[in-house]
């Protein structure tokens, strides 16, 4: 009675050559080489083929459990854990912290066919979407993608809050920061810590949002347009700002934000966090480790960030820039605040002269004439006592100041008085 094999394709396709190498029509070599194995691999199926025929081709553990096969025990511990202390784990980041937390060593793979098995994970359905790919830039510091994400970060424990991160095109390095609201100074805040840290950029990849580009023409300059506080600064630095016309164009920051919104919440509160400045000292501890994950080798070692120029004034660059003309008294208005110029000054001040208030990250104001910066006080003209001030600070700096005549009001009792009629006296 005939036995019948089930083999699998492979094993079949090797009957052949192991015949041929048993009455010597090939060697050991040339056979290692036909079926894509080591001559050693060869002699030890050859053994085993020449003793039990095309049964020893088939391997000993089919139909047996394998070697490595993780206790049912451990399984349903592990599944239980993510029962009541991962519920909403994805199989990876579940795998992670059930080796780091509670030491139970499962591949994610088998976790996620586990957990889908037992309901506990849906795999997610992906709609086919054809894009053209771009290549990864060659060096670190060639191109870095630049976003905010603007997310529920500490779920219901605290207000929605801004995730600030950077993404290296070349290697995928990460760098990130919290801040309470996607604004100007927060931006500088954030690139100033890069630059400190990295240099200057090559270019900048970032989306059409105003505080990034402006679609506001300069007046009476037709298709010219002002720049935003940004674009000002980074042209100053010599960094190349790159706007992409769609969230799928920097795909790779937006990958970033998916990822994170998945795992650096949750490890948020695995820690019980819920502050933003707790949340960026964690960040000192979790993007280090991110990086040491996820991130990859560039093509080219070579590094493009350049070191700040000694030249470059980063407080100054980095600071909402805008220009003030200096009124008669030698005062000027900012944000609802007057300031009074005092005397002396390290330059020639004169009234309508236009001067650069600097606000900056710490806060403070900045006058500016040219590249000079002048010396003011504050002053409130809402109060009698401001106005006595403001008067003696205007004749202490200015011993001779400018005249000002007011004109009369269009209904002040003068314009009503005409030469040509006759004035009546009533007796």
């Amino acid at each position: 009675m005939k036995e019948l094999l089930i083999m699998s394709k492979k094993e079949v396709s090797r009957i052949s050559i192991l015949e041929q190498l048993k009455e010597r029509k090939l060697t050991q070599v040339k056979a290692a080489a036909a079926l894509r194995i080591t001559d050693r691999q060869v002699r030890r199926i050859f053994k085993r083929f020449k003793r039990d025929g095309p049964l020893g081709l088939i391997h000993t553990l089919r139909g047996r459990e394998g070697n490595h096969r993780i206790a049912e025990n451990l399984i349903a511990k592990a599944l239980e854990l993510i029962k009541t202390k991962y519920p909403d784990f994805g199989p990876t980041l579940a795998a992670e912290k059930l080796a780091e937390i509670n030491g139970l060593k499962i591949d994610h793979d088998t976790l996620r066919r586990k957990m889908i098995e037992k309901g506990l994970w849906l795999p997610k359905q992906r709609k086919p979407v054809h894009r053209s790919w771009r290549e990864r830039k060659d060096s670190f510091g060639e191109m870095v993608q630049f976003d905010g994400s603007h997310h529920h970060w500490f779920e219901n424990r605290a207000p929605r809050c801004v995730l600030l991160a950077s993404r290296d095109d070349a290697n995928n390095l990460v760098e990130a920061h919290f801040v309470p609201s996607e604004d100007t100074l927060s931006v500088f805040d954030f690139w100033l810590r890069y630059i400190l840290k990295h240099g200057r950029p090559k270019s900048i990849y970032l989306d059409g949002n105003s505080i990034y580009k402006t679609q506001r023409p300069i007046q009476n300059q037709g298709e010219d347009f002002d720049l935003t506080q940004f674009e000002r600064a980074v042209e100053e630095l010599g960094i190349e700002v790159i706007q992409a016309h769609s969230p799928q164009a920097k795909g790779r920051i937006e990958n970033l934000f998916e990822t994170l919104q998945d795992r650096l919440i949750k490890e948020l509160r695995l820690a019980n966090i819920s502050d933003i400045n707790e949340a960026n000292i964690f960040l000192e501890t979790f993007i280090p480790k991110f990086n040491g994950k996820f991130a990859i080798p560039p093509k080219n070692q070579a590094n493009l960030h350049q070191p700040p120029d000694e030249r470059d004034n980063l407080e100054q660059i980095f600071s909402i820039q805008k220009e003030r003309t200096i009124q008669n008294d030698f005062t000027l208005r900012y944000e609802n605040q007057y300031f009074q110029l005092t005397n002396p000054q390290p330059t020639l001040v004169l009234p309508g002269q236009k001067v650069t208030t600097e606000k900056r990250l710490n806060q403070t104001i900045h006058i500016r004439l040219k590249d000079k910066y002048l010396n003011y006080i504050p002053i409130d003209k809402t109060s009698l006592d401001s106005l006595r001030q403001l008067k003696a600070y205007a004749l202490t700096s200015n011993p001779e100041p400018p005249r000002v005549y007011a004109k009369p009001a269009p209904n002040h009792p003068w314009r009503k008085f005409s030469l040509t009629k006759p004035i009546a006296y009533q007796h």
